[in-house]
């Protein structure tokens, strides 16, 4: 610990107290009016009752500020703790209540008798690949790998669900990609990983995207999105500097999936850095709107070239025999096609979106089934 760091960590509860003080408010008439029995609002005082968005809302109503900054005084308090080793005063109880349990064990990534809290709380940390609480408070408090996500803990269910989901992703790294990233050789090969959108089945769609991406240092994981959990897609650097593009197959569509992995694909190529994407302003959080406008276009430009856009909009009617013909020079599916002009608003959603491949969750819930047509 740097000699400059504090020893201490000061909880939410110390500024409501402050500011209470301040304006003499009584203790039982504040704890009332923000919803909370008295037990409950002394734990808040000490920094054992985490924040969450309601109650956010309530201080910020009867304290002034913002909802937005008594959650981040929630998550820089518990920045600190994990800095200190004292994540355990948030309780191990409290900590797994926030966590998507019933996903988890939906999806097979906790034990089917993970129903007592002794266990449950056992086999969270063990999904963590954590031994105790305080270790997972210092590897994840920024996210996974140490990469600060726009999901904060703060976020309670929210945060924590895709942390999980992110989690799924960071857990299937070891047994992949040990190349070096290559990243003019990325840049060169994407335009040609579009043609994999030929193999209908989402097993061997995956399996040959990786044998492509493997070789070029990026590794690409796929992993259902727990409740709570609005990702579409997440991209990270590894502690060796090997881009990770992890999807959720949101919305079990062939086009949805394609976008969001040139989407992410471009964060790696054009950015360089950590990101997420998904719906809610909670998932998106600090990218500015100029980075997602530049990562949606170098998406679109790729499956669905500019010129072959402009040929298929100038048509007199669209049908499937032109979005196939376009289909076919572009080297992509009908049904990418399609999810581009909805995109665009050249067609309406819906009108064509039988030429697309649909998906969905059977017993696997790292990658969907096949829906046959």
């Amino acid at each position: 610990m740097s000699s400059t760091e504090p020893n201490w960590a000061s909880p939410p509860g110390a500024t409501i107290a402050r500011v209470m003080k301040t304006r003499e408010i009584d203790s039982a008439e504040f704890a009332d009016a923000v919803g909370l029995k008295a037990q409950e609002f002394e734990a808040l005082l000490q920094g054992k009752l985490r924040l969450s968005e309601k109650l956010a809302e309530a201080l910020a109503y009867q304290l002034g500020s913002t909802a937005r900054f008594w959650l981040a005084r929630d998550k820089d308090y518990m920045k600190e703790l994990a800095r200190l080793g004292d994540a355990e005063i948030i309780g191990v109880d409290q900590w797994a209540q926030s966590m998507p349990v019933a996903s988890m064990r939906r999806f097979g990534w906790l034990p089917a008798d993970s129903r007592t809290k002794a266990v449950r709380n056992q086999a969270l940390l063990s999904f963590f690949d954590c031994k105790n609480i305080q270790e997972w408070g210092q590897r994840y408090s920024a996210g996974v790998g140490a990469v600060a996500f726009r999901t904060s803990l703060a976020f309670a269910s929210d945060g924590n669900a895709t942390l999980v989901w992110l989690r799924a992703g960071e857990a299937q790294l070891a047994p992949l990609t040990s190349a070096q990233f290559d990243r003019g050789e990325f840049e060169r090969i994407l335009p040609m990983l579009k043609r994999v959108s030929a193999f209908k089945h989402p097993a061997t769609m995956l399996s040959r995207l990786r044998e492509a991406c493997d070789p070029v240092g990026v590794s690409i994981t796929t992993a259902r999105a727990p409740d709570g959990c609005r990702a579409s897609g997440a991209s990270w650097f590894d502690a060796k500097g090997r881009p990770v593009i992890h999807l959720s197959f949101r919305h079990l569509s062939e086009d949805h999936f394609w976008f969001t992995f040139f989407h992410e694909a471009a964060h790696i190529i054009i950015h360089g850095q950590n990101h997420i994407d998904g719906e809610g302003v909670d998932v998106m959080g600090g990218d500015t709107e100029a980075q997602e406008n530049e990562a949606n276009a170098f998406a679109q430009n790729i499956l669905l070239p500019d010129d072959i856009r402009q040929d298929l909009v100038s048509k007199q009617a669209l049908n499937a025999k032109s979005i196939m013909q376009a289909a076919k020079a572009a080297k992509v599916t009908a049904g990418v096609i399609v999810g581009q002009l909805e995109r665009a608003r050249v067609i309406q959603h819906g009108r064509l979106s039988y030429l697309k491949h649909r998906y969905r969750w059977g017993e696997n819930s790292f990658v969907p089934d096949l829906i046959a047509s």
